[in-house]
């Protein structure tokens, strides 16, 4: 009886695109205006009256801090795909290998 080769490593990289794609997802279901409103309240409770430098400042802070909050989020995104891709060539590459040395294993059949 033929057996297909293992699909685990296959679920792992799915598993990991699934994971961010959703973190991607959740972190922009704040709307522009809400984000904007949470900002001047965060300003306000600072006590950085509406229209004065120390608010716009703190408002500018704000958005810089989510700036690099989105941008820190995509590097670890992109270092968790590379980490998969990579973890997904070694699996395939010692597939090859021990299929190599004994084509008679179960994985290797086909």
């Amino acid at each position: 009886m033929l057996q297909r080769p293992s699909v685990e490593p296959r679920r792992t990289v799915v598993a990991v695109f699934s994971i961010a794609l959703l973190g991607m997802a959740l972190s922009g279901c704040v709307s522009a205006e809400e984000r904007r409103y949470a900002d001047a309240n965060t300003c306000q409770s600072f006590g950085a009256p509406y229209g004065s430098p120390a608010y716009t400042n703190c408002m500018l802070e704000q958005q810089r801090r989510r700036d690099n909050e989105e941008l820190e989020s995509l590097e670890r995104t992109r270092l968790t795909t590379e980490i998969a891709r990579d973890a997904q060539i070694m699996a395939d590459r010692a597939r090859r290998e021990r299929c190599h040395r004994d084509p008679d294993r179960r994985e290797c059949r086909r």
